[in-house]
């Protein structure tokens, strides 16, 4: 009776775990179309937590499949054995022991993610150390339910594994691979078809990529006392021109994140302004964005004291809904020191190095934000996380 529990909780735990899974890969499907979806559950400004940066970062596939639906195939192979252990007495034994055998291998698997969440990434995802955890209630569950010492389980998870290999007049494994084969497949066409609507045929866009990288001229841009994330010598630099109060350039600052999180140690990032305000930008012809002008010299003059990112954050998280009337209680907030900071708006300095900037854009012939250049290679618009995966696949391929 204990064993027959133990493969109806294992069940549950394996639903929770598919359901869990579902989510993430809906999460990494909205993505690709650079779509912020789950609100606070997956990230949060100026937190540690950031489920999108994890979901896209380039360990957040294997074989071009996101692990989100590797985890998905994994929770049927549970929900399959413990199901199998649940209705057929017979079997509950062989059962539970192959879903220990599991459990053990997402116990290891997740403590090498949570390792690369740790040191590469340097974000984490609050959705997927839940399916640690479940992973960690399957083993002792199942565990529990065998009323078995660790050796004998251990010993005894050859054998019960390959019970459930395809054996003629043995209905329990052919129900067990049906159900596997039948998963895997639509899981694989999901993924095959999610791809084909974002990206079109295989190789399309990495293709167009690569004539476009071809067919642009490189332009060098100046960024010598701009803020930058990352060391100036990485390999790959990318220069954004944008508008505190812009909505395209609020939602790109969320998508650079998540791009920084998966090329920590190839990509430097470095910030330029470009306010859609007359006030100070003179190429324009009419304000799109009152008080920009005056945004982008509040975040010049916190430069000055090593706290550009900090109010660039805090900033971009309400965008357009910031009220500039209350950056001097947000200075405060953010340890600048006051009277340096009104010095520095009151005489102009601040608001001098965003003409700077504005000046440099005019010479790169830059009318719209968000613009990036990218090693020398101007991209207006948003840059989504998949579309600068394959734009850096098309650099190196050009050997840029």
């Amino acid at each position: 009776m204990r064993s027959h529990r133990g493969a109806l909780a294992c069940l549950a735990l394996s639903l929770a775990g598919i359901g869990l899974c579902g989510y993430l890969a809906f999460l990494h499907i909205a993505l690709l179309r650079g779509e912020l979806l789950g609100g606070t559950a997956c990230s949060s400004a100026g937190t540690m937590f950031n489920c999108h940066a994890v979901t896209a970062s380039p360990l957040g596939s294997v074989f071009g499949i996101p692990l989100a639906l590797w985890g998905l195939i994994g929770y049927l192979a549970t929900a399959s054995l413990a199901f199998i252990g649940w209705q057929f007495p017979d079997w509950t034994s062989k059962a539970l022991t192959s879903v220990v055998a599991l459990g053990l291998v997402f116990l290891a698997i997740d403590a090498v993610l949570f390792v690369a969440m740790t040191t590469q990434i340097r974000y984490f995802c609050l959705l997927c150390m839940l399916t640690y955890l479940i992973n960690l209630l399957l083993l002792v569950t199942a565990k529990s339910a065998l009323s078995k010492p660790w050796r004998e389980i251990l010993r005894q998870i050859p054998a019960s594994l390959g019970a459930f290999l395809p054996q003629p007049h043995v209905a329990v494994s052919w129900m067990f691979w049906g159900i596997m084969l039948t998963g895997t497949t639509g899981t694989l066409a999901v993924n095959a078809a999610t791809h084909f609507v974002s990206q079109g045929t295989p190789g399309a866009l990495r293709k167009q990529m690569a004539q476009f990288v071809g067919q642009q001229q490189r332009v060098s841009v100046e960024t010598s006392q701009d803020p930058i994330l990352g060391a100036p010598d990485r390999a790959i630099r990318i220069v954004e021109f944008s508008d505190f109060l812009c909505p395209s350039c609020q939602r790109a600052s969320k998508l650079n994140v998540i791009i920084l999180a998966g090329h920590r140690r190839d990509v430097a990032f470095v910030f330029k302004h470009f306010p859609l305000d007359t006030a100070c930008n003179t190429t324009i012809s009419r304000t799109v964005h009152s008080n920009a002008c005056q945004l982008a010299a509040a975040t010049e003059c916190a430069h000055e004291q090593g706290k550009f990112w900090a109010l660039h954050d805090l900033i971009f998280e309400k965008g357009p809904q910031y009220h500039a009337g209350k950056l001097e209680d947000d200075v405060i907030r953010l340890g600048l020191n006051l009277e340096a900071f009104r010095t520095c708006m009151q005489t102009g300095r601040g608001l001098e190095a965003v003409k700077q900037d504005i000046a440099e854009a005019a010479r790169l012939r830059i009318t719209s934000t968000p613009t990036y250049i990218v090693n020398g290679i101007p991209l207006a618009g948003v840059l989504t996380p998949a579309m600068f995966e394959e734009f850096l696949q098309a650099l190196r391929q050009s050997g840029q």
